[in-house]
Formats: C-alpha cells, structure tokens, sequence
C-alpha cells in the first residue's frame, strides 16, 4: 500500500504541473500569437531533451526506438496537447480542465473493456454524475462554441486515456527503474516521437500548400496544419522551450512514475482535482496579467463540485479503507431498512 500513497502524492504534483503548464500555453497562445500545433511539438520536443540531460546517459536509445509503444506514446501525447490547446482558444483552463473531467469515464470503460477491471456499482453510479455534472457545463456554454469545445475536449480527454494506457503497459516502464533511467527513457520517448511528427507536419504543410484553393477551402482540418516556418517561428519556439524545460518535463516523470506504482484508472481519479489548482493558478495570473479569467456562475459551480465530488468518491473507493468503509455503509443501509 505504500506504492498507492506514493502513487497519489506524485498523481498530485503532476496534477498541479498540468494545472501551470495549460495556463501558460493558454496564456502564449493567446498574447502571443502561438500557433497550437507548433508550440505542442515543440513543448514535447524540449522537455524530451530536458529530461535526456538530467538522466542515465547509457540508455539504450535504439532500444526505445524500435519499440513501438514509443510511437504510440508520442502520438497520443501531441495530439492530446494539440486538442486541449484548441479548447483554450474558446474556453478558461479552468472551464476545459472541469470538461476534461469526461475522461474519468473514458478511462475506467476503456480499464474495463482493455484491462478486464470491471466497474463496481459506485464507479457506475459516480460516473453518470460526472457526465451529468460536463454536460451541465457544456449546456452553460454560448451556442456558438458549444459543439467546437465539447469535440476538442472529448478528444483530448479520450487521447489522454489512451496514452495513460499505453503508459501502464509500456514493458519499460517499471517502478523498480532510478530516477535517472526513468528521465532517460521518458525523455528519449518525447524527443524522437516530438522530431517524427515535426517533420510530418512540416512536410504536409508544404503539401497543403500547394493545393488548388478549392481543396483547402473545402477541407478545414487542413487550415489547423501550420506552415513549415511556424516551426522555428521564435514565440513558439521559446514559448515551448520555457513550458517544456521549466513544468512540463518535470510533470511527465511525476505522471509516469505514478502510472507504473497503481493503475490508469486510480491516476485519473486524482486528475479530476486539476479543475481546482487550475482555478487558483488561473485567477492568480489574471490578476496580474491580460490574461481572460471567466468567473464560474452558481450552475457551473454546481456542475464542478458535483464532477468533483463523485470523482473524490471513487478514489476513496480504491484507497486502503474502501472494504471498512464499504462495511459501515452497508450497516448504516442495513439499520435505516429494519427501522
């Protein structure tokens, strides 16, 4: 049980590093004009070579290489960022990270169907008032950007499931690795599939470039693809590099580490408590800066506490006093049934 409490005070850190990194890629997208692509590869990029300076130097990089969960990692990782960001453009962080909570039930659905953990009657129960609670939001929002924010975020939310699967299942990824194997490895996974997809994207930009203006009008996801110079543009370069290098690396080895003491399934219980440093660090930096900060009205208060409340109930579910606790509700139903 000792892997469990340590598995929930990293699934914490990484929580509240999240929290900081989506204010910040909110904040360089909208002041200063990022392109959302492009600062998600290149954040994955640098905090890939961040941990691969701080870790083991001997690591077997043709190992990870050739490994396909890797690519399959990397994969999920920028699209996921991609999606999420997207959100922000329409969205507070805090707004997307309440949304976002969705994937509480993605991720014990997909640990059932993938994992054969079946769901007990209280995940069941918890998770219709979790996707009640989003739906509330959702419905709370302006026509306009209520079907754009609820794709991005489903999206963002499913891909992040996944990758916290793949991160469970990664044959690599194991708790008895050092501190300096596990920045290695994490570190040489974000860097070649960060590169890969770089220079995919780059090359399909320049493709779509030179499309009759008929296609690209008619195709709209084309117009997300960021031309080759958006790159090496300097705000989404430094932009990525200050995110990457100062919060995100350091959240990814928090997150792995976690994944590989518990289950994909128990991290995700403690992502719902990200809407809350979200809101703190968010009306924090507004204060400050130009940043736009949306306060929550009496029903999307409701929706947040009722999304958190019923996730805070399935993480005590699987903490070490579930079966006591189990117990003394059932003697409690017990008693109030004789009466």
């Amino acid at each position: 049980m000792t892997n469990m409490y340590k598995a929930g005070v990293l699934s914490l850190l990484t929580i509240f590093l999240w929290a900081v990194s989506n204010i910040f890629l909110r904040y360089s997208v909208l002041e200063f004009g990022c392109n959302q692509f492009a600062i998600a590869c290149s954040n994955v990029l640098f905090s890939g070579l961040a941990m691969i300076f701080l870790g083991n130097h001997r690591t077997d990089v043709l190992k990870i290489i050739t490994n396909y969960q890797t690519w399959v990692f990397g994969a999920l990782q920028i699209f996921r960022n991609f999606t999420m960001i997207m959100a922000f453009v329409y969205v507070s962080s805090t707004e997307a990270n309440l949304l976002a909570n969705i994937e509480i039930v993605f991720s014990v659905m997909v640990a059932w169907m993938w994992f054969h953990r079946r769901p007990s009657r209280v995940d069941v129960f918890s998770m219709l008032l979790i996707f009640i609670g989003c739906a509330v939001l959702v419905m709370d929002l302006p026509i306009k950007i209520m079907a754009k924010v609820a794709a991005f975020v489903c999206a963002s939310a499913f891909l992040n499931v996944l990758r916290t699967v793949v991160a469970e299942v990664y044959k690599d990824n194991k708790s008895q690795m050092s501190i300096k194997d596990r920045l290695s490895m994490t570190g040489w996974i974000m860097v070649v599939s960060a590169f890969t997809f770089v220079l995919v994207a780059a090359l399909l930009g320049l493709l779509v470039s030179y499309l009759p203006p008929a296609w690209y009008n008619n195709l709209p996801f084309l117009k997300t693809l960021p031309e080759p110079s958006e790159y090496i543009a300097l705000n989404n370069i430094l932009c990525g590099m200050v995110n990457g290098i100062v919060f995100y690396a350091a959240s990814m080895y928090c997150y792995l580490y976690a994944v590989s003491l518990s289950t994909s399934e128990y991290f995700m219980m403690y992502r719902s408590t990200q809407a809350v440093f979200t809101y703190i660090v968010e009306f924090t930096v507004s204060s400050f800066t130009a940043l736009p900060f949306a306060n929550l009205n009496v029903v999307q208060w409701f929706a947040a506490l009722l999304v958190i409340l019923s996730s805070a109930c399935m993480v005590l579910m699987r903490s070490a006093n579930a079966d006591k606790l189990k117990i003394y509700v059932n003697n409690v139903l017990h008693a109030v049934h004789i009466r």
